[in-house]
């Protein structure tokens, strides 16, 4: 009987069933045999659970895996595959695979499945190809090989990627890197690429070598500051790194012809590092016809003074002529002259050939072509120098001059010789309108309203204001915003150039100034101009 139920549970567990237990109630070997396969049935249901809650997992890993799989035979054929092949390509089983998906009729040249079947290694390409739709479809296949249980190779899987979107997006990005790089390289202003640390140039476009004559390997990996022509190169160094531009910089070029350049700074990211975008512009063409404007306007303004001069040339001329006089009369009538006649006398010549002097070296000086130096000046200097080379043109007009200057005035950042020059140009307008208005029959208010520029220079929120005032025509309101354009003039053909304002306004400008014109029609106009202050700096 106890034989009977070990058969019976025997059957049971061949079955794959393990509910059945025998209990053997003797204490023999009949029951240790009993316990023995009840304890083999607990263990092969154990196991069995184990290998089926493998299976269910692989089985699902298989279905879900987000890639395409394919088992193939030697042939070539699909002997298996995943639920996403099959909703990809509603293949049948035994259709050679490079049909099913590629449309082909026969196995692809560069066949990772025939490598695994030739070798037993896993392989894998990057496949380019025509689906079944007809359009170009890429892939990344990895292929591995399956064997039995002696090891050997009874088919190969094939796991497929489509990578068809992700590849048009790096065409398109290849593409696009592309037509920025064709942008980058024709801009017409040079670029460089420089490290935000120690302004390494990283690279440059071709316009580099149009401007500066440097190929761009002769560039890549040298200091941008090497480009610079004066020294110092902490200070562009903390420049470069603190401002978004500079303006009237010297640099060098390869032949070493001088360049002036305006500098944009922007910072930027490049291959995933933070960089300065660095863009030149070649000014030195520019800047020549500017220098050129400017010194014919100095030589205009010194022929609209050629009267003045000629009438404050003259009076020294005439005390040289009637000292000279004096003594030949003497010397021909052989007169002794006193010791302090003749003192007196040569001291008045001296003192009037001093102030010949001076007003010849001021002309020539003004006259000078200068290129802009920039440095700390007092305006109201400046002011009183200008005045004094066209004192004469306004005193033979019967134009007072009203001063009215604030001492103690900060410094400001200037060209002395073009800062003249504007305040030259100044007092001429002024002149001019306070002539027009005069022109005809002398208007009601004359006693009132007489011929007057004022001269105002004051210090406010860290800005100097220097203020030309005249008792002139005024400006309409139509034309005011056009009065700095450059040859615009409202005066008669042979009277103005039209360059005096323009060319005031830029000097302005490179001095980071401001200047504008307040104005009423009939009664004057006011030019007045705003310099920054150099702080902690009193004169």
């Amino acid at each position: 009987e106890p034989v009977k139920k070990l058969i019976e549970e025997a059957e049971y567990i061949s079955k794959g069933d393990y509910s059945l237990k025998v209990d053997i109630k003797t204490n023999d070997e009949m029951r240790q045999l009993a316990d023995a396969i009840n304890r083999m049935s607990s263990e092969i249901k154990r196991s069995h659970a184990e290998l089926s809650k493998q299976k269910d997992e692989y089985k699902t890993l298989f279905e879900l895996v987000p890639c395409n799989i394919s088992i193939l035979d030697r042939d070539f054929r699909l002997i298996g595959y995943n639920k996403r092949f099959e909703k990809r390509f509603k293949p049948n089983k035994g259709e050679y695979c490079y049909r099913s998906y590629k449309g082909l009729d026969q196995k692809c040249d560069n066949c990772p499945v025939d490598r695994t079947f030739k070798d037993g290694k896993p392989h894998y390409s990057e496949e380019r190809c025509y689906n079944k739709e007809g359009d170009i479809a890429c892939w990344l296949v990895v292929t591995s090989p399956m064997r039995n249980a002696k090891g050997e190779i009874t088919g190969a899987m094939e796991m497929c990627l489509d990578m068809t979107n992700l590849k048009r997006l790096e065409d398109k990005l290849e593409k696009t890197e592309q037509r920025y790089r064709a942008i980058f390289n024709n801009i017409p202003n040079p670029v460089f690429v420089l490290d935000t640390d120690d302004l390494i140039i990283l690279d440059c476009n071709k316009s580099v070598h149009t401007i500066y004559g440097y190929e761009k390997h002769e560039l890549i990996d040298k200091s941008f500051l090497s480009l610079f022509k004066e020294p110092g190169e902490a200070k562009y160094d903390i420049l470069i790194k603190s401002n978004s531009e500079l303006n009237q910089i010297k640099h060098v070029s390869k032949s070493g012809k001088i360049l002036f350049v305006n500098i944009r700074i922007s910072p930027y990211e490049y291959m995933e590092r933070k960089v300065f975008l660095i863009t030149t512009s070649d000014i030195t063409k520019r800047l020549e016809v500017e220098q050129q404007l400017i010194q014919a306007s100095k030589m205009a303004t010194l022929g609209e003074m050629a009267t003045g001069v000629a009438h404050e040339l003259n009076q020294p001329l005439s005390v040289i002529k009637t000292a000279s006089s004096f003594f030949m009369k003497k010397i021909r009538k052989k007169e002794p002259i006193k010791d302090e006649i003749l003192l007196t006398m040569v001291t008045e010549i001296d003192k009037h050939i001093r102030r010949a002097t001076k007003i010849i070296n001021h002309m020539r000086e003004f006259g000078h072509k200068s290129d802009l130096r920039l440095e700390p000046v007092f305006v109201n200097a400046v002011l009183e120098k200008a005045f004094e080379i066209f004192s004469q043109q306004l005193k033979l007009r019967g134009i007072e001059v009203v001063w009215e200057l604030e001492e103690n005035l900060p410094r400001v950042k200037a060209d002395p010789s073009r800062l003249e020059q504007v305040f030259i140009n100044l007092l001429i307008n002024a002149r001019d309108a306070i002539e027009d208005r005069w022109a005809g029959p002398p208007p009601e208010e004359y006693e009132k309203d007489a011929k007057k520029i004022f001269l105002r220079t004051k210090s406010e929120n860290n800005k100097v204001i220097v203020e030309v005032e005249d008792t002139g025509i005024g400006i309409p309101d139509e034309i005011r915003e056009k009065i700095f354009e450059p040859f615009f003039t409202t005066k008669e053909v042979g009277r103005g150039t039209g360059l005096g304002l323009s060319i005031s306004y830029g000097i302005i400008k490179d001095c980071k100034a401001r200047i504008q014109a307040v104005s009423s029609v009939g009664k004057g106009t006011c030019f007045v101009i705003e310099f920054p202050a150099i702080i902690n700096e009193k004169g």
